[in-house]
């Protein structure tokens, strides 16, 4: 089966979803700071109004609302990873003869043990595999942080200290949170921002994997050739 054409239908949608999701919200942000109606702020008596920005929190709402489109095409993106490498382990036919050792393995989280997997079943064809797995790997952890978040009053994530420590310079931030060489990580962890950039470039990378292992799918025949003789053999 050719995973890379489903892994296309699936990301397609996700593009889609994220740039029809976000449409009428940032409108309605557009339409309360122009004023449209019935966004238009009433009289202002600076003796005795709040001075607070009418519709602020309308505004608010509308903001976080868009992010969260962010977030949640992220999760799809995570969930569609997720299904894949499970389709391509069953399709290459691996089995690991000690449980334990795909436990060890896969304590080193899942972008990692099937990185380490794919490479050993292409051997030296792996050496020219264009992806990076660093921003693949970080697509999984920013939907593990938006799901497990920690803030009630707010649905702003921010990265956990774990990724942050592994990754300084987390890929779904905003380029005014980078962090400083030194700065404390137990007290500021940069917040998680989708921008469409971001997601558009992390899905490049996840379509670049599943067409790269078709593209090579020769090794993939070539090793289960040698596993099936190995195994005759004894």
């Amino acid at each position: 089966m050719d995973l890379s054409y489903w892994m296309r239908q699936r990301t397609d949608i996700i593009r889609l979803f994220y740039d029809k999701g976000r449409v009428p919200f940032e409108q309605l942000k557009r339409d309360i700071e122009e004023e449209v109606r019935p966004w238009e702020p009433p009289y202002f008596n600076p003796e005795t109004d709040d001075p607070e920005p009418a519709f602020l929190d309308e505004w608010m709402q509308a903001d976080q609302t868009r992010e969260l489109v962010g977030m949640l095409a992220v999760s799809l993106l995570a969930d569609t990873l997720s299904l894949y490498f499970v389709e391509l382990e069953r399709e290459i036919g691996i089995a690991f003869v000690d449980q334990k050792e795909r436990v060890r393995l896969f304590k080193q989280g899942k972008v990692e043990a099937y990185r380490q997997i794919i490479e050993h079943v292409m051997g030296d064809t792996f050496k020219n595999c264009p992806v990076s797995f660093d921003v693949i790997e970080q697509v999984i952890l920013a939907r593990n942080d938006f799901t497990h978040g920690q803030d009630f009053i707010s649905f702003q994530t921010t990265h956990n200290q774990r990724t942050v420590e592994k990754h300084p310079n987390p890929f779904f931030t905003s380029a005014n949170e980078h962090l400083a060489e030194g700065d404390n990580l137990e007290w500021r962890c940069p917040s998680i921002e989708i921008s469409r950039e971001k997601l558009m470039a992390a899905i490049d990378e996840v379509e670049k994997l599943a067409n790269w292992v078709h593209q090579n799918d020769e090794a993939v025949w070539e090793w289960r050739t040698r596993m099936r003789a190995a195994k005759a053999s004894n």
